[in-house]
């Protein structure tokens, strides 16, 4: 059951990534993506290629409003950490 209900889990946090793009003008899906779910710890590992392409908000300001419409989301997560590239 745990395996069935992570993969039900990272689907919804998948699904919440995807309404964020448009609202941030990400063009490309993997700009944005779930690289990892810790069911036990409630971790959502994400990658985030570079920043606001439109804005010039703080990767910092732009990290924290991720997550908290992720964690609205999707209540199972409690903490969201980012590996950030630059391209």
């Amino acid at each position: 059951m745990g395996a069935s209900k992570q993969v039900a889990i990272e689907g919804r946090i998948r699904e919440a990534i995807a309404g964020l793009r448009p609202l941030l003008h990400v063009t490309k899906p993997e700009s944005i993506e779930l690289l990892h779910f810790d069911l036990q710890s409630g971790v959502a590992v994400l990658r985030l290629d570079g920043g606001c392409p439109d804005c010039d908000m703080p990767a910092t300001a732009l990290m924290q409003g991720i997550e908290a419409h992720l964690r609205l989301r999707v209540p199972e997560i409690h903490v969201v950490r980012t590996e950030t590239t630059r391209s």
